[in-house]
């Protein structure tokens, strides 16, 4: 299990998105599955294939007018065997802050 180390709040996502949220990471795109939870200094995802710690990410966010892409980098990744999926903790760019808060209310609306 991973330590919490985040104390700023954060949004437990339990619902589907309404628009597509897409992760390049590596040079690749990996398929997110779920938004665990969310705030605007990181994001907790289930996704289809690992990403390594320290991986920079590019997460763009699109539901009808809203596109709105956040830059970050990977801080801790698991694989979970009974899922076949990997869960990735984020930290998103800490300079981008507008970006940051538009793309938590994006997708929390």
């Amino acid at each position: 299990m991973v330590n919490e180390r985040r104390n700023q709040y954060r949004d437990i996502f339990e619902e589907r998105l309404l628009g597509e949220l897409h992760l390049h990471a590596e040079g690749r795109v990996v398929a997110v599955r779920h938004v665990e939870d969310i705030s605007p200094f990181g994001i907790s995802l289930l996704v289809d294939d690992f990403v390594a710690t320290g991986s920079g990410i590019t997460l763009r966010y699109q539901h009808g007018t809203i596109d709105v892409e956040v830059l970050g980098t990977v801080v801790w990744s698991a694989v979970v065997h009974a899922e076949d999926v990997a869960r990735l903790g984020i930290n998103l760019q800490e300079g981008e802050m507008a970006s940051n808060v538009t793309f938590f209310n994006a997708i929390t609306a």
